[in-house]
């Protein structure tokens, strides 16, 4: 599986891994990061892996957690997209307006606007990687 520029396939809907590092996750088609159609599911273990990305063994298929399909286009298509812009409709300087806001804090809102969005999908991706990283347990 692999992605290029948010075009291609992807695990999602990892599931909390076990101690043996394997958990469920489903493949899916990807557009602009986006989850596009499910393909499968699969329990895998999941590797030690150096920089980005995660790596992992594929133990079996498993089939479609529909719960979880729809639980990722609610995330994908509705939840993310509303984290990642909620500020940019503030933007537009007639929403600005019609909503009686001062107009010298227009520009720092733009700022601390593409400031969100990049701190945003810095979170959101350093939060999934690490979903597919095995974890350490501290005895």
């Amino acid at each position: 599986m692999s992605t290029l520029n948010g075009f291609g396939t992807t695990l999602l809907g990892i599931s909390q891994q076990n101690e043996q590092h394997e958990a469920t996750a489903t493949c899916w088609i990807t557009l602009l990061y986006l989850p596009f159609v499910p393909l499968k599911r699969y329990t895998v273990r999941f590797l030690p892996h150096k920089g980005s990305g995660f790596s992992y063994q594929i133990l079996a298929e498993a089939p479609l957690n529909w719960r979880e399909v729809a639980l990722t286009y609610l995330y994908g298509w509705l939840l993310f997209p509303l984290l990642l812009f909620w500020p940019f409709p503030l933007m537009v300087r007639e929403v600005w307006q019609s909503l009686g806001l001062p107009q010298n804090f227009s520009i720092p809102f733009m700022v601390f606007a593409i400031l969100w969005v990049i701190i945003a999908v810095w979170k959101l991706a350093d939060w999934h990687e690490n979903r597919g990283r095995p974890f350490h347990h501290t005895n």
